[in-house]
């Protein structure tokens, strides 16, 4: 204990005569010059104080959640050289204990205790990546580029009982983007979350901030001096080869969750070519749809189309390229370009990443009754202050031709965090006789405590775009939405709370009253790790022509432990739904056990005719799920759902999966599957696949 005190005050000592530590609350403008090594620091514990001579200095952390500084002390130091990022952590933590209890690199860390480095190449907000270690070593990272990011790089860490805990990360230039220019500047940021405390703590910060990936609000890291192609991802190819077997092996799920039979693939091609540093060839071959790894399904009255998230890389990868539009509505806007829409197909193309100021995206999708093509163009000024943008999509199917284009505007003072959005985009069908528009336009407020936002929007009849998502058309009419987010006192029970209260009005072409709604939700957030939330108020609904559907539903819903690795919550919803009323339950909890880890879910729909009336049909959803974690490269995992009944939203069925992965040390992967986690009954397939990676790091 005395020998890590000494070295703590030597290091302290040392880094404060070679260099002056950043002042508080560091925002967007300050400007950070960035030290170059002369050689790297040694990638061992206990920190060596004359490694880091001259290092960048981050301290005075803020507790982003309650506002103020945080409780926590923690020093972060950054190196760099020709070919790796060094930043090393020093985190006290006396009076909390340490939370650390993931044990797989590559697979999520964010409910432990971890520290993260983001930084943004571009400097305006179009590429971020995100690199976290927990206290046990154990990292994860995160790229806007690609869902599927995961290069090998390097991360240690220790823990001292009673003190804290420190933690190194080494990441290579190669895994990740940045302009070939000689003499650079990044946006750059350090985080640190205790899961004890529900405390994310950030060095930068300003009142203006709505989360802290705002990249807006984090500081320039300045002059850095790069070979031209220190920061260009090497090229990099996926080629898997699978076998299978069982009554099922020709099931596979398309990507609005609906299971299509199709030819079994045996062999398949991702790859990945940077043509500059920032400008990258993407293409796939016969692409598997067999690894699903998230189970989408739910029970769950709903108002709108359900909307799916994408999990297949080949569209994970650069979305934000492809669909540059901004997305604005109270409730989640439109889009012109859904991928899950798009099902099976059998090869795609694309090209993606930036240039300058400017991210480009274009592609072509071929499959089974589809030739679908889609582009976007996005210019942001530095700081992201201001950002025009234009995307178009041509769907082909089955004879259909589907085209539609759109231009958008966002601007924002980071200030003041007053704001501008813009979006309009115009569809053509001229077989089935379509032309329609979606014009979209919000102005409005957010700042540490206000928001105050306005919404016009004008959707023609018929607009739906083959490849988009819609959840509303032939609507026209203004929203308004008003909120407070407040912190609690020192001495308070209370951390954080938040209310926003919505008002919509929409109209049809006759004049009708397609969609109208008043909501108001609230959450309350306590120090002791429970939280309350929920929502009320009157909402209806133009289903057809004259009928009017009621959402006058309400919910209450008690969590404890959120964002931790043993996370407890239990909800109840009810009121009228669409002719009916509902009642809803849920139930959801999670444990970690050393290296295995336990989550169960109980899910109840009730349905009567009216308030009081005899139970007129339900359904009921059981879920549990069993893992373990094999050293920081394997994991097993064994799922099973039950769904009882009709009266909901999924088809019954009993389901039963298991998956293995193991990433080996050149980033090869094998995957050994049962069934799949996505099917309403249990699929008799086993497949056993096997991806050959060569190049650069996976995803980058």
């Amino acid at each position: 204990m005395r020998r890590f005190a000494a070295a703590c005050a030597a290091l302290a000592l040392a880094i404060a005569c070679a260099s002056s530590p950043v002042a508080a609350s560091v925002s967007a403008g300050t400007r950070i010059v960035a030290a170059k090594a002369a050689s790297p620091p040694p990638f061992a514990l206990p920190i060596v104080p004359s490694a880091w001579r001259g290092a960048v200095i981050a301290r005075h952390f803020v507790d982003f959640t309650a506002r103020r500084p945080s409780r926590y002390a923690t020093t972060v130091y950054l190196l760099y050289d020709d070919r790796n990022l060094y930043v090393a952590f020093r985190c006290e933590q006396r009076g909390a204990p340490i939370t650390a209890t993931q044990h797989v690199d590559h697979a999520g860390v964010g409910s432990d205790d971890y520290v993260a480095f983001g930084i943004d190449t571009v400097g305006n907000g179009s590429r971020t990546y995100g690199f976290r270690v927990n206290p046990l070593g154990v990292h994860d990272e995160s790229s806007s580029e690609n869902a599927r990011y995961a290069p090998s790089w390097r991360s240690l860490a220790r823990i001292v009982p009673g003190e804290g805990y420190e933690v190194l990360m080494v990441i290579p230039l190669d895994d990740i983007r940045a302009q070939s220019a000689p003499l650079q500047s990044w946006r750059f940021n350090f985080e640190r979350f205790v899961a004890a405390r529900d405390a994310d703590t950030t060095w930068a910060y300003a009142p203006a901030m709505q989360s802290i990936g705002s990249v807006q609000y984090w500081p320039i890291l300045a002059d850095l001096r790069l070979r031209s192609r220190a920061a260009r991802p090497r090229p990099q190819a996926d080629l898997y080869a699978l076998t299978s077997m069982g009554a099922d092996r020709d099931l596979f799920q398309n990507g609005i969750g609906e299971f299509e039979r199709t030819a079994p693939r045996s062999v398949g091609m991702d790859l990945t070519v940077p043509f500059t540093n920032t400008l990258a060839f993407v293409g796939t071959l016969a692409p598997d749809f067999s690894n699903v790894e998230e189970d989408q399904t739910t029970i769950a009255p709903q108002e709108f189309a359900r909307a799916y998230n994408e999990y297949r890389p080949f569209f994970a990868e650069g979305a934000q390229y492809i669909d540059a539009m901004p997305r604005i509505g109270d409730f989640g806007g439109n889009s012109m370009f859904y991928t899950p829409a798009i099902g099976i197909f059998d090869r795609g193309l694309k090209v993606e990443g930036t240039a300058g100021r400017s991210a480009i995206g274009a592609l072509n999708v071929i499959g089974p009754s589809v030739n679908d093509d889609a582009a976007g163009y996005a210019y942001t000024t530095p700081g992201g202050a201001f950002s025009l943008s234009a995307q178009s999509v041509i769907a082909d199917h089955a004879g259909v031709h589907d085209a539609t284009a759109g231009l958008g505007l966002t601007r924002s003072n980071r200030r003041s965090g007053e704001g501008t959005q813009i979006a309009f985009a115009a569809e053509e069908d001229r077989a089935r006789g379509i032309a329609a528009h979606d014009f979209n336009l919000t102005e409005g407020l957010q700042n540490e405590h206000f928001t105050l936002e306005g919404f016009y929007r004008d959707t023609s009849a018929g607009y739906a775009p083959l490849d988009g998502y819609t959840a509303v058309n032939d609507a026209r009419g203004s929203a308004l939405v008003a909120g407070y987010r407040g912190t609690g006192s020192p001495r308070s029970a209370i951390l954080a709370y938040s209310v926003n209260l919505t008002s919509d009005r929409f109209l049809a072409r006759d004049g009708s009253v397609r969609q109208a709604d008043i909501n108001a939700f609230y959450h309350v957030q306590f120090k002791h790790l429970f939280s309350l939330q929920g929502f009320f108020g009157p909402s209806e609904l133009q289903t057809a022509p004259g009928t009017i559907a009621w959402f006058n539903r309400r919910q209450i819903q008690l969590g404890y432990a959120d964002g931790t690795p043993n996370p407890i919550q239990v909800s109840y919803t009810w009121g009228p739904f669409a002719g009916y009323y509902v009642q809803q339950t849920q139930a959801v909890a999670s444990r970690v056990f050393g290296r295995y880890g336990v989550s169960l879910e109980v899910d109840g729909n009730i349905e009567r005719r009216t308030p009081g009336a005899p139970i007129f049909d339900s359904q009921w959803l059981r879920r549990a799920a069993l893992s373990r974690a094999f050293g920081k490269d394997a994991s097993i995992g064994l799922a099973v759902r039950a769904i009882s009944g009709r009266g909901g939203f999924a088809q019954p069925g009993t389901d039963l999966s298991m998956l293995y992965q193991q990433r080996f040390a050149n980033s090869d992967l094998l995957y050994v599957e049962f069934g799949t986690p996505a099917a309403a009954q249990t699929l008799h397939r086993l497949i056993v696949k096997y991806v050959f990676h060569a190049g650069g790091g996976s995803g980058a």
